[in-house]
Parts: structure tokens; C-alpha cells; sequence
């Protein structure tokens, strides 16, 4: 009989989403001078490694190739930034713990969101996965640009193509300029009440796509909503509150997209436009694993 013997401490993190800048931001709040060391060091690594001198075997005397500042290419400025960020993120996260300015949870039910207030960061470990009308939108996106592509298996033609740009069309306005995600999550510990995560696309590592499984949340809390309040799970106006008419006209837009969306294999039932209270809206900070 086989045994698994798990690591006793998990080291590593597999981030698939990391909003950085609020992440520097805080830390320069609490202690800028690590800030400072980190860069100092990743810039050293660049510098000494990446953008170092190499030493082409070729030639009589071998070519020495210099890096240099000015030869560092867009491959190398990626390599170093996302060494800064995760490096800054690691020494926020431990210090966050140790000024025991993290929320977590033991059980999970609506007495335990009560005592959360908006503003507070915490770290809730469960199922992530896009909302449903987010996944039809980004779906349908992908589908119609198939469509459009005549090699494409896929492929349209005729009043069928022309259906699905009109559809794409509506998509467009639907999304309303707004780069923003909204995931559900449902904690380890308990699936109710609902918690959101509201994402920033700039801020994704990996494809939305594979943002499907069980990781750990840090987020900022947005909202604790209540029994009767509601918030929309697709923003149609990306610079103004969420109003009245937005939330009427999303539930309204919804219910042209229940058969489109079916015969995509996507659920769609008549209250997707939004998410109902009691619930936890949290902007994510970091998702990993």
C-alpha cells in the first residue's frame, strides 16, 4: 500500500494572479526599506546574470558578448519584474502575519461574515471559478473570432456569420469598456454565504482559462452585502457606481443570452445578472496555490 508523505511547509507559490502595485504600495506604507533592498538585489541578479558578459564558444579566441544595460531585452525586463514582485509579495505577506493584520476563518457561515468590515484584508482558501455570465461573455468572444476565420472548423458564413457579429456587437456593449472579472468562490470550509472576487485583468499571470480549482485568496474586502442588497456579476458602466438602471438593464440584457449561451454548454439561469445577499465581495490582491 502506497504512502504520501506531504511537505511539511509549503514554500512555493504558484500565482496565477498578483495586483503588485497595491502590494508595493502597502509595503512602502509599512516599511519602504525592504522595498528598496529587494529592487537593490533583483537589480544586482540583472546585472551579474541575465545582462552579464557571455562568452560565445566560436572563433579563434572565443567572442565575448556583452549584455549591458542597453541590450536588455523585453524577455529580460519581464524575468526581472516578475522576480521583484513575487519577492515583495513574500516579505508583505510575512509581514501582514506578523502584525496579525490578516483575517481568516475557522467554519464559514453568515454570523462569521457579519463581523467582517469593508477595508479588511484576508485570506480565505476554496473553490475558484468565473461566474457563469462572465464565462458565456469571454466564450462567445472566443467562439465569434472562430467564426469570422474561414480555416477555422468553426467557420460562418452568410446570415449564420452575420448573426454572430451582431451577437458579438452586443457583447462588446455589454462588457462596457471595463477590464474587470468577477469569480465566485467557494470556501473550503463552508458554500454559503457567497463570496465574489473581483479581479483586475492588467493583474492576471495566467489565462482565465485555467483559473479553475482550489486556491488561496488574499483580497481586500469591498463590501459585505447584505440580506436584501444585490450587486451585478458584469459591470456595464466601468466609471460610475453601480446604479439602479445598470442592475435592470443587465437583468433585462441576461435573458437574451439564456439559449445562446446554452448551446454553448453554458448555464444560464434568470438571476445571473447578479449576485444576491448575503454575501462577501473581496478585490483580489493575490490567487495561488
Amino acid at each position: 500500500m502506497g504512502v504520501y508523505n506531504p511537505p511539511r511547509k509549503r514554500i512555493h507559490r504558484g500565482f496565477v494572479y498578483l495586483d503588485d502595485a497595491v502590494v508595493i504600495n502597502s509595503l512602502s506604507a509599512l516599511e519602504s526599506g525592504k522595498i528598496d533592498e529587494v529592487v537593490a538585489k533583483v537589480n544586482q541578479a540583472r546585472e551579474g546574470g541575465l545582462t552579464g558578459g557571455l562568452t560565445a564558444g566560436v572563433g579563434p579566441a572565443g567572442a565575448k558578448l556583452e549584455g549591458g544595460r542597453k541590450s536588455t531585452t523585453a524577455f529580460e525586463e519581464e524575468v526581472v519584474r516578475t522576480r521583484t514582485r513575487f519577492s515583495i509579495f513574500e516579505i508583505w505577506y510575512q509581514k501582514i502575519v506578523e502584525e496579525k493584520a490578516l483575517g481568516t476563518f475557522d467554519g464559514w457561515d453568515e454570523s462569521v461574515v457579519q463581523a467582517v468590515s469593508p477595508g479588511d484584508t484576508v485570506e480565505i482558501v476554496g473553490a475558484v471559478e468565473l461566474v457563469p455570465l462572465q464565462t458565456m461573455v469571454r466564450l462567445f468572444r472566443w467562439f465569434a473570432g472562430q467564426a469570422q476565420d474561414q480555416s477555422s472548423p468553426f467557420a460562418q458564413r452568410g446570415e449564420e456569420l452575420k448573426a454572430t457579429k451582431a451577437g458579438l456587437k452586443g457583447i462588446e456593449g455589454l462588457l462596457g469598456g471595463t477590464d474587470e472579472v468577477l469569480f465566485q468562490l467557494t470556501p473550503s470550509a463552508g458554500d454559503s454565504p457567497a463570496v465574489a472576487v473581483i479581479l483586475d485583468g492588467e493583474s492576471l499571470i495566467s489565462d482565465l482559462g485555467r483559473i479553475d480549482g482550489v486556491y488561496t485568496v488574499v483580497a481586500q474586502v469591498e463590501m459585505v452585502l447584505g440580506q436584501d442588497d444585490r450587486w451585478p456579476t458584469v459591470r456595464l458602466t466601468a466609471d460610475a457606481p453601480v446604479t439602479k438602471l445598470e442592475r435592470e438593464t443587465l437583468s433585462a440584457v441576461v435573458q437574451n443570452f439564456v439559449e445562446p449561451a446554452e448551446a454553448l454548454g453554458v448555464v444560464i439561469s434568470p438571476d445571473a445578472a447578479e449576485l444576491a445577499g448575503p454575501a462577501l465581495i473581496l478585490r483580489a490582491i493575490a490567487i495561488y496555490r
